[in-house]
């Protein structure tokens, strides 16, 4: 694998660390991640059906192993982050902050105006991050998300892009 950087300014990795776009055959690792960081994790077969042109979706490695992902999808000149993990022995070391940077430069390659999600409310390290990647917060959603309590809300956030790549 060789990292990807196709677009000026593009993020730069820690040493060891290496990203590159996610393939179907990424799928059974990517979910092994997904299931260490998220309370209600994606499916399996949720991750294969978000592959095709209009998706953005990248892995990062380290030492061979996938240790992070972000999955998105593009329409009308916006784009929707809908998942991102970092394995938790690798987080702290602004590998989320990096999947954002990159996401950004593909979504203004796309000639895309925005960038939008949804976070749990309760989940503040996330909104913190993104607060400082540039993004607002523009609604919440009622009840959204499930919980170990029932539902919790979600954070409804968006990133207003420059298009100059």
């Amino acid at each position: 694998m060789t990292n990807v950087n196709l677009y000026k300014d593009a993020p730069t990795w820690p040493d060891g660390y290496v990203t590159n776009t996610m393939c179907l055959d990424d799928i059974a690792k990517v979910h092994q991640v997904e299931r260490l960081c998220h309370s209600h994790p994606w499916s399996v077969k949720l991750f294969a059906s978000n592959f095709g042109q209009r998706y953005f979706n990248s892995v990062i490695t380290y030492q061979e192993q996938i240790v992070g992902y972000m999955v998105a999808s593009e329409a009308g000149g916006e784009v929707t982050l809908l998942n991102i993990a970092v394995h938790p022995e690798h987080q702290g070391k602004g590998l989320g902050k990096r999947l954002l940077e990159l996401l950004k430069q593909q979504a203004s390659h796309k000639q895309c105006d925005e960038i939008w999600l949804e976070v749990r409310v309760s989940n503040r390290v996330a909104i913190t991050a993104y607060l400082g990647g540039g993004f607002v917060e523009v609604d919440r959603r009622k009840g959204y998300y499930p919980s170990a309590d029932g539902r919790e809300d979600a954070v409804i956030m968006c990133c207003y892009l420059d298009k100059e790549v």
